[in-house]
């Protein structure tokens, strides 16, 4: 028996011992990973040389998961120190056991795995700190990626790939070097929002708007991102912290609403509206309001105009928390610093530049077109044909590619604090 025929018998002991003991434990995403390259590539070595001893390959791979600190990542999360006393151990013995051998090439998979998953789509599932994001259902073969890196001696380039392929991390990545050095509570920001930017779908090749939450601004970039330089931007007034906070969730932008009506949610009808027209009979028509009644549940409508709650023009993004963009009859508010005052929609300070900008592949709907619309006075709809994405997100480190700086701000609805103690939780072994 040959020492690679040896040790791929070792293997098939050592990753069956990696997995749950228990079967009716749910295999980790990284077990599954582990199991599935070890099956493809019939239980053969990746990271031993002939004599069963670390390759240069592995002493590489390890050097660059110590370095994982670069993109904001724990080390210690890859088990580096274990795989480097245990590298010095296969190659200082006299002759290698065939199970340390083993032990060691499913270790260091294990951890290029678990770099890989989490360099890609992040340390934490969104969803579990509620954010409405879905990258991590997309489709991700790791194992193949690790194979690629493998089989063209590229892991340098597969990690780049697997790096969200915004200029937002590019920037901000290349910033924390320095801060760590000279601000280290700068630099857990912006490991944070590096993290959070993990948590993002594959959102290239098309135009996007992000409204950052606790920057209380909303940027659009073109199709080409333009070296990360947007096209439009522009103040924005966001939930209020406590119980009417805006949501993080992704969509898209399917239709603008010129003199929309506003449905007034059941939340405000019974928190507000109700206590109001109790206190003042004439309360409805003086905001110009309609009351119907369903089975005895009130229901308000707000009419179309300079009155409207809305404004004068409504951005659709399909969502479960019944939030959009909109326009504001109380514009004075976008003159404060802290802009924390809506129910959790997020009103825009120029509605009109951003209608020009989402119409401008309709031919039809240039900005002299949308000003008669709004002025008309009259309710109209117009449909996207190309829908932009749409992100409402959390960062309060954000890098500005006009001058490569990084712009920090408060973390108002306390989403960071929260993820600090998630991450450093985990580090101490009791994360979820």
């Amino acid at each position: 028996m040959t020492v690679f025929s040896r040790i791929a018998v070792g293997l098939g002991c050592v990753s069956l011992l990696a997995l749950p003991m228990n079967a009716q434990l749910r295999e980790t995403d990284v077990e599954r990973d582990l199991r599935l390259f070890y099956e493809t590539g019939r239980d053969r070595a990746v990271w031993l040389d002939t004599n069963g001893r670390p390759s240069s390959g592995a002493e590489r791979v390890i050097a660059r998961l110590r370095g994982a600190a670069e993109d904001g990542l724990d080390p210690d999360a890859y088990r580096v120190e274990d795989l480097a006393r245990q590298a010095a151990a296969l190659r200082s013995a006299e002759r290698p056991t065939v199970i340390d051998a083993a032990a060691f090439d499913v270790a260091l998979t294990s951890s290029v795995l678990n770099y890989f998953r989490q360099l890609h789509l992040g340390q934490a599932n969104p969803r579990a700190l509620g954010f409405h994001l879905d990258h991590a259902i997309e489709p991700h073969d790791f194992p193949e990626r690790l194979r690629t890196a493998l089989s063209g001696h590229s892991f340098d380039r597969v990690v780049e790939e697997l790096r969200p392929a915004f200029a937002q991390y590019r920037g901000l990545r290349e910033a924390l070097t320095a801060y760590r050095v000279r601000e280290p509570a700068r630099a857990r920001q912006i490991e944070l929002a590096m993290e959070r930017l993990r948590w993002l779908p594959d959102i290239t090749g098309q135009r996007l708007v992000v409204v950052n939450i606790p920057m209380f601004y909303l940027w659009g970039w073109e199709a080409d991102r333009n070296a990360g330089v947007p096209a439009i931007g522009m103040p924005t007034i966001i939930g209020r912290a406590g119980s009417m906070k805006t949501p993080v969730f992704h969509s898209t932008i399917t239709s603008i609403v010129f003199n929309p009506d506003w449905v007034v949610p059941d939340s405000i009808v019974r928190n507000e509206i109700l206590p109001a027209i109790e206190a003042n009979p004439d309360y409805l028509s003086k905001n110009h309001m309609e009351m119907t009644l369903d089975r005895g549940t009130p229901h308000i409508r707000q009419l179309p105009g300079p009155w409207n709650a809305l404004g004068r023009i409504k951005f659709v993004l399909p969502n479960i928390h019944g939030v959009y963009l909109h326009d504001t009859p109380a514009p004075a508010l976008f003159e404060k610093e802290r802009r924390d005052f809506s129910h959790g929609c997020v009103r825009v300070s120029d509605p009109l530049a951003l209608a020009s900008w989402l119409l401008q592949d309709e031919p039809e709907w240039g900005p002299e077109r949308i000003r008669e619309a709004v002025a008309a006075a009259a309710t109209r709809i117009v449909k996207i044909s190309s829908p932009p994405d749409v992100v409402l997100f959390y960062m309060t480190a954000v890098f500005v590619p006009e001058d490569s700086s990084v712009k920090f701000v408060d973390d108002v609805y306390g989403h960071d604090a929260r993820l600090d103690a998630w991450l450093r939780a985990r580090t101490r072994g009791d994360g979820q």
